[in-house]
Parts: structure tokens; sequence; C-alpha cells
């Protein structure tokens, strides 16, 4: 039997990577789930990013990966730097260009008061989790944001708000699932459009959830990514069996 394909999730802005818990353990075994995370207490832009976790990644072996949020641009640029290599690639209420929904770019929050405070539970219902989310979710939001030094947020946002990948998008052909949220009220809701328009070929799911889909959404997120990574992955399989055998 298969080994289990390594595939390598990317956290978001807070980069701790311990959201993905709930999303994880909905996991059947099908994939050899591995979380990466950023360092809490230095600022390191896409590009740093790219450096860090690269080092991590197998060479010359097939490998997925999955971009939450913020890491769906540093997952773009690991996958264009690796074709071969990379088997298949998630944006999960991610983005390639201007993440932010227009009023959500029109407030101040980029701003060092803003990331210097504890972020407050309403803050995390009304851009993250949704109005209906659990205690514990918007705790556990809470506590990964509030693990991260405040500076080190406001730069990694202000790398987001920054950021362009539309050219990786555009010429690597690693296959594309784009997995969003219905009422995501703080991306912009045009990026499946957009991303359509760059990757014709790029699959696009949006659920019936808030920006953090893989937390309110778990199982069938889930279900979704498996699907599409072993999908993904047998086709890379039959494909080299065809050109070996030829």
């Amino acid at each position: 039997m298969a080994a289990p394909l390594r595939t390598y999730l990317l956290p978001g802005l807070d980069g701790t990577g311990r959201l993905f818990r709930p999303f994880v353990e909905r996991a059947s075994g099908a994939l050899d789930l591995r979380v990466l995370s950023y360092p809490p207490d230095r600022f390191l832009d896409y590009a740093a990013l790219a450096e860090l976790v690269g080092a991590q990644l197998p060479q010359g072996e097939p490998y997925a990966l999955v971009g939450e949020s913020f890491g769906g641009p540093l997952a773009l640029r690991l996958a264009a730097a690796a074709p071969a290599d990379v088997v298949g690639l998630v944006l999960a209420a991610s983005f390639h260009r201007r993440p932010a929904a227009r009023v959500i770019a029109a407030l101040r929050w980029l701003s060092p008061a803003y990331f210097g405070l504890p972020l407050p539970a309403h803050v995390v219902r009304l851009l993250l989790g949704g109005a209906d989310a659990s205690d514990d979710l918007v705790h556990e939001v809470q506590v990964a944001a509030g693990s991260v030094r405040g500076p080190v947020m406001l730069a990694r946002a202000r790398a987001a708000m920054r950021v362009d990948m539309s050219e990786a998008l555009r010429s690597c052909q690693v296959p594309l699932l784009f997995l969003g949220g219905k009422r995501d009220r703080f991306l912009r809701s045009a990026l499946p459009i957009e991303v359509r328009a760059l990757r014709a070929d790029a699959e696009i799911r949006m659920l019936d959830a808030p920006h953090l889909v893989l937390q309110r959404c778990s199982e069938e997120s889930m279900r979704i990514v498996e699907d599409f990574l072993l999908r993904s992955f047998a086709s890379r399989r039959d494909s080299r069996r065809v050109s070996e055998a030829v």
C-alpha cells in the first residue's frame, strides 16, 4: 500500500498552526498532515518565510500544500518554486492579492494600537468566526493571536495587504483548489472569480461558512481537501506511468 501523501499546512496570520486542530481531527488518514509554523517573535516577509518553510519540505518527492488565509500566498510561492514536486495546492479562505474586503481595508485596523491589544471576542466573531461562533473557537483564536508579538502580527498583516502572487498563480500549473466561505466578511468576494480568471482549471468550492471555513466546516472541508488532493495525486502517478511506458 502506498504511503499517505505528505500534506503541509501553512497557517494564517498568527502563524502558530494551532487553529488547524478542528480540521486535522477530521482527517481519515489518507493524507499525512504536517502543520508548519512561523516564528512568533520576529517578522519574516513572504520571501524569507518561503526560504524558512522551503527548507522543511522534501525535494524530489511528491507532497501537497494547504495555505490558509495569510498562508495562501506563501503556498503559491512555494508551489511555483517546485511544481514538479507539488501534486496539489489548496487555498483555504485565502488570496493571491488584495485580500481585504473594501469595508475592512478602509478601517484603521492596520495600526500598532490595534495589534497591541488582546483580540476582542466581538471582533473574532465579526471578521473571522461568524456571529454564532462558539466560545471555544473564539478563545482558541484569541490564544493563538495572543501568543505572537503585536508588531509581528502587524507586519504580517501589512505584508498580506501588499502581496501580489498573480503571476505565480497564472504560471504554476499545479492542480489548484480554492476553498472559501460564502459568509466571509473579511476577504473580497471577487477573489474566487479572479482565481478562476487566472486559472480556468481551478476548482472552486464555497461553503456556508465565515472566514474560518476550516474551523466552522471542519468535516466537510476535510472531505473536500482529501478528495481533491487524492485525485490530483492519482492523476500525477498515472501521467508518470504513461510517460515511463512510452
